[in-house]
């Protein structure tokens, strides 16, 4: 009853109004726009909470250089209030707690405004970067936005924990595939019955996939489309209605069943069960030229579900490839055991609500 009462207390008394932090955004570019949509939807939302750091009230924007302007279209109820070398009296003058850097190029910051920031910082306001705010917002880490970003490339500290969690999550791996293949031998003659019916062919689906470090793997599934379903269109992408599906197929990639085959992967070390789905080395070349950073995904072996996976949609554009990066990236730099336990339990409820794709 005590801890039911606190929960109430917490979501309801200290995510009111006036617990929430007030900001100034420091930029007006398209980064400081993406920033401040993102505050706003955070803003409106019911999991807004400025406990957690997801409970804002942006006062207005401050431009980098004196000679910005007010902001257009659908920012222009959040003013411009001055140039960055005002930050100290502007934050003074409306009782601002947090000041978030969101410029498109950092490295052209005027020596001034960066004493601006410094004076900030010694009266005890919050300087925080678009890149740490955005994460916390939106559990994604920005990809398109100041390109020499290093916020972006740091993962887990080399700590002893962090050690410790890279030995048992290969354990658990080996432990758990070895249950995933003897579901596997109970799941493959019904598989190959309903193949032998409905779409004849290799029951199993061999396909190179690009894993941990850009090296290259064979990644095993069950078939789920028809034999050589590329061999009219070449190299294309795989939609979620995709009409080469089989019948079986589409049973199989709704229960996710046909990743089962994937745990000899996980045996051999290609894998693990929780990671960055492995894309295929046609997709990577084009992705990788397409979006910054997108290699930095290979900093951990590939996962037979991820964050990404259980947080967005079927991939079939560059631009949802973007987002799902964005995903993954967070997942490369925050990946432990709760967040591999967060995975695994959301994969389990998108399994049994058949939303597998």
């Amino acid at each position: 009853v005590t801890t039911l009462g606190w929960r109430l207390l917490y979501a309801q008394a200290l995510s009111q109004p006036a617990y929430w932090q007030w900001a100034l955004i420091l930029g007006t570019g398209e980064a400081a726009r993406t920033l401040l949509r993102a505050l706003q939807q955070a803003s409106q939302s019911q999991k807004a909470n400025p406990f957690r750091g997801t409970g804002y009230h942006v006062v207005g924007l401050v431009s980098e250089t004196a000679s910005d302007g007010a902001t257009s279209g659908e920012d222009k109820d959040v003013p411009v209030l001055g140039d960055g070398r005002q930050l100290a009296s502007l934050a003074r003058q409306y009782g601002i707690h947090e000041i978030i850097v969101a410029l498109d190029d950092r490295s052209r910051l005027d020596p001034r405004i960066y004493e601006a920031l410094l004076d900030c910082r010694e009266s005890g306001l919050r300087v925080t970067s678009f890149a740490e705010v955005y994460e916390r917002l939106t559990a994604r880490l920005p990809v398109s936005y100041d390109r020499q970003d290093l916020e972006v490339l740091f993962g887990p500290k080399d700590t002893a924990s962090a050690r410790l969690y890279i030995s048992i999550k290969r354990l658990i791996d080996f432990v758990l595939a070895l249950v995933g293949l003897a579901l596997l031998g109970v799941v493959t003659p019904w598989v190959a019955l309903g193949n032998l019916i409905w779409s004849p062919g290799p029951l199993f689906y061999r396909q190179q996939r690009v894993g941990k470090g850009g090296r290259p793997f064979v990644l095993i599934k069950f078939r789920t489309m028809i034999p050589d379903a590329e061999k009219d269109t070449g190299i294309v992408w795989s939609s979620e209605h995709d009409p080469r599906i089989t019948p079986v197929g589409r049973i199989l990639r709704k229960t996710r069943l046909d990743e089962l085959p994937q745990f000899i992967n996980v045996l051999r070390g290609e894998m693990s069960l929780i990671g960055p789905r492995p894309e295929r080395p046609h997709f990577v070349g084009q992705l990788d030229r397409e979006l910054p950073l997108y290699r930095a995904r290979h900093a951990v072996k590939p996962g037979i579900t991820g964050w990404a996976q259980v947080q967005y949609r079927y991939a079939n554009s560059v631009e949802d490839s973007r987002i799902k990066l964005e995903y993954d990236l967070y997942y490369v730099k925050h990946a432990g055991l709760y967040l591999d336990l967060l995975i695994a339990l959301q994969t389990i409820r998108v399994i049994l609500q058949l939303k597998g794709t």
